[in-house]
């Protein structure tokens, strides 16, 4: 078996660089450990990276300061765009500040504002209004000003690399000024009470923050790396489940998918959507139900077979016959919904792999309730059926989760620590 001894841990660490905490992000791991297995892949001058959960991007972006061609996908547009700005070419840097000054000048002082625009489920129609006239600008100048009537979905495929860099800045205004309805669940956002209870942040407050959230951004001479190389990437809106390549086309993969720990990913961005024009209801609950591990369930599931492997079984039969209220029910389709994205998220990244070629996941075990949820395993068995031989392994014990979170696992469980696992897997029979 493939020794994995020289992998960095994929816990995120302050050694990081400053793009990669322009976004928080609790999901992901490492720029280190991206760079190590990147690295490991040795990979020919015109080979291709795929991350299909490429999340805040952190394998896109170090895949292209490494001079490596590289796919980025994922569902959600929130996180293309963050990854996107991640993967913006230091040779870019010097611009940011006259276009940051060159968007706050032509903001327009007042911008109408629609009724059912959703940022109003947290903010007055004024503040709106300010925050919808920066959009503007930024869309003027750096996409398409047919594309931002605020009760339209961005088109995030065409956005460049400048644009979504100062998106992601809207995104940590917005994020500041609604602190008030984060909680300590970064998963979940509170909603005010009634239309009083909005906040209202003047105009002249919200540019202010928006200079400063930029110039936070910006890296100093001394952090900016080497410029990069004319090597090609795609970051882009799409499904693990439904890759938009042909087959045979990948050299190495490097992803961490969703863990089964019942993170609503959609809700988690519920805010930044919102600026990009999701409202509740059909869009934003379209996209939600789209993403894997999601928190809904459909009417009727799959029923459980051979195809999602022994151990994955097993644990369903168990989860089945829990005797906590829902379990033979909700959670039990819950699960299921996700084992068989996982199984057709592994069949795709199978199917766009070229022969020998050598994929490498990080997956973390997790509990319903007092059962141990061994995904590392499930992944393995389920990779196998899918031409994917494990050929190494790593473990690396987390003490801190999201299981900490919830005051009642103390009545299931005293541990609350979780083994995130590294698995080295090669494609086997062309």
């Amino acid at each position: 078996m493939v020794s994995l001894a020289h992998i960095d841990n994929p816990k995120r660490s302050q050694s990081d660089s400053l793009q990669s905490k322009w976004y928080r992000y609790y999901a992901g791991f490492s720029e280190s450990f991206a760079k190590t297995a990147l690295s490991s892949a040795e990979l020919e001058e015109n080979g291709w990276v795929l991350d299909p959960w490429n999340g805040s991007g952190t394998t896109s972006s170090s895949a292209v300061s490494l001079g490596i061609n590289t796919y980025g996908f994922d569902l959600n547009p929130v996180m293309v765009i963050v990854a996107m700005a991640r993967s913006l070419d230091p040779a870019e840097f010097p611009s940011l500040r006259p276009l940051a000054v060159d968007i706050c000048r032509k903001a327009r002082k007042t911008f109408e504002v629609e009724e059912c625009d959703p940022l109003s489920t947290w903010l007055a129609p004024s503040s709106v209004g300010t925050i919808r006239a920066l959009e503007y600008s930024i869309q003027k100048l750096l996409v398409d000003e047919l594309t931002c009537a605020s009760a339209r979905v961005r088109q995030v495929e065409k956005f460049s690399d400048l644009a979504a860099f100062f998106y992601v800045a809207l995104f940590r205004v917005l994020r500041g000024i609604l602190h008030p309805f984060l909680t300590s669940n970064p998963t979940w956002t509170k909603k005010p009470q009634n239309a009083k209870a909005r906040l209202r942040p003047s105009g002249a407050e919200i540019l202010a923050l928006l200079r400063a959230e930029i110039h936070k951004m910006i890296p100093s001479p001394t952090d900016v790396g080497r410029r990069f190389g004319n090597k090609e990437k795609v970051i882009a809106v799409a499904s693990s489940e439904k890759l938009p390549l042909g087959p045979a086309c990948i050299d190495f993969v490097l992803g961490s998918p969703p863990y089964c720990t019942r993170i609503d990913y959609a809700v988690s961005t519920s805010i930044e959507l919102s600026l990009l024009g999701y409202s509740a209801g059909g869009q934003f609950e379209g996209l939600r139900r789209s993403l894997i591990g999601n928190t809904t369930v459909p009417k009727t599931a799959p029923s459980a077979t051979d195809e999602l492997g022994g151990t994955c079984l097993q644990f369903l039969d168990r989860l089945a016959s829990h005797p906590s209220k829902a379990s033979p029910t909700y959670y039990l389709k819950n699960h299921l919904q996700y084992f068989y994205s996982v199984r057709a998220s592994l069949a795709e990244i199978s199917r766009v792999m070229k022969g020998s070629a050598r994929c490498m996941l990080v997956v973390q075990d997790s509990y319903y309730k007092d059962l141990h949820n061994d995904l590392p395993a499930m992944f393995i068995e389920m990779a196998a059926q899918q031409k994917l031989e494990l050929v190494g392994r790593r473990d690396f014990p987390l003490s801190r989760t999201m299981a900490g979170l919830n005051p009642r696992v103390k009545d299931y469980r005293q541990c609350r620590s979780a083994l995130e696992s590294v698995l080295s897997f090669v494609k086997r029979g062309g």
